[in-house]
């Protein structure tokens, strides 16, 4: 398997995308150092599942807007696990709402959770990653960060500043033989949606603008993160892959017809399938 005798650990790793990853990672050989904020239960259910795959796995509480917690985190690391190889950063935060009502507490939330944890972790973990022919650091970002959507501001900037962020670590670390990337999502289907006022405008909104007609899932994100892990990917340096179903390519004029205009573009097409 890819990731035979590698470590990784996932930060926000016990569900949702976070679970999607560390079960990937796990069933391409990696052991697993989860991550979680407050729920053990979910953590250690989580754990089970990636014992019965036959991998170890560690499970360590530790709040992502802490840099106390971060701090005790990689130094447990550093002393009961003694290797890391792959750090996916995929904790998170943010509030929905407009920009000039966005609160301080909301903002400088999303920006220690989604940005400076991952500095954190980056600078305290690297002279881990760097053993074994080098390590893995990945950032999990949002297409709100280059594309503008209502009420989105305080999680679309800080994914932003994470994105520029991992640019950054990519320069500075690879000669140190890391590989830093993003992979930004578009709308993914987990409890995160109900963070919107309109949840069911946003599965709207990504049925209708991704060619393939659905939302995504957290099982479309994972197969990406553990491929920029392996020695396949290692020229790709420093890059944001986006993983939207196509939702950003561009607009469909058609969905700006009017209703009357659409029923006709519909006859027409149902005529031609005759």
């Amino acid at each position: 398997m890819k990731h035979d005798g590698k470590i990784a650990l996932v930060t926000g790793g016990t569900r949702g995308i976070g679970k999607a990853i560390s079960m990937r990672l796990a069933q391409d050989g990696a052991d697993i150092i989860l991550n979680f904020k407050s729920d053990a239960t979910t953590a250690e259910e989580t754990a089970a599942e990636i014992r019965a795959l036959g991998r170890k796995v560690w499970v360590f509480q530790a709040d992502m807007r802490d840099d106390k917690a971060i701090r005790g985190l990689t130094k447990t690391i550093k002393d009961e696990v003694g290797q890391l190889d792959i750090l996916v950063h995929n904790a998170a935060f943010g509030t929905m709402g407009s920009i000039l009502r966005m609160g301080l507490f909301s903002w400088r939330a999303a920006m220690d959770i989604n940005v400076t944890a991952l500095l954190l972790l980056s600078q305290q973990l690297a002279p881990l990653l760097q053993e074994n022919d080098g390590g893995h650091i990945i950032g999990l970002s949002s297409i709100g960060a280059d594309m503008t959507f209502s009420e989105y501001a305080n999680i679309g900037v800080s994914k932003a500043a994470m994105e520029a962020l991992c640019r950054y670590l990519a320069y500075e670390l690879a000669p140190l033989g890391i590989h830093t990337n993003a992979v930004s999502a578009g709308p993914i289907q987990t409890r995160a949606i109900d963070w919107f006022k309109y949840p069911h405008a946003v599965h709207n909104y990504a049925t209708t603008k991704s060619p393939l007609s659905r939302m995504g899932t957290p099982g479309d994100l994972c197969g990406i993160v553990s491929f920029l892990c392996t020695p396949d990917a290692d020229w790709i340096l420093g890059q944001t892959i986006r993983a939207d179903g196509g939702i950003s390519m561009g607009e469909d004029f058609m969905d700006w017809l009017s209703d009357e205009e659409r029923a006709e573009e519909e006859a027409i097409k149902a005529a031609k399938r005759r």
